[in-house]
């Protein structure tokens, strides 16, 4: 599944040494999310990120 914003890949892409296939990074993250956090988001909740003390990402739950 791809779209602009999101690719759904296999493993972490380590950017100092692979091309993203968003183009040249300066940095990256992995956020780690439970079953728990999974559930807040079906429930309506929204997860806020905090990317590298300078940005926030946040994560929404799409039904069909």
């Amino acid at each position: 599944m791809t779209d602009e914003n999101k690719i759904i890949l296999d493993k972490i892409i380590d950017i100092e040494n692979e091309t993203t296939p968003f183009g040249s990074r300066c940095g990256g993250d992995v956020f780690i999310i439970t079953e728990q956090d999974i559930e807040n988001l079906k429930n309506g909740k929204i997860i806020a990120l905090d990317v590298r003390n300078e940005y926030i990402t946040y994560l929404k739950f799409k039904t069909k």
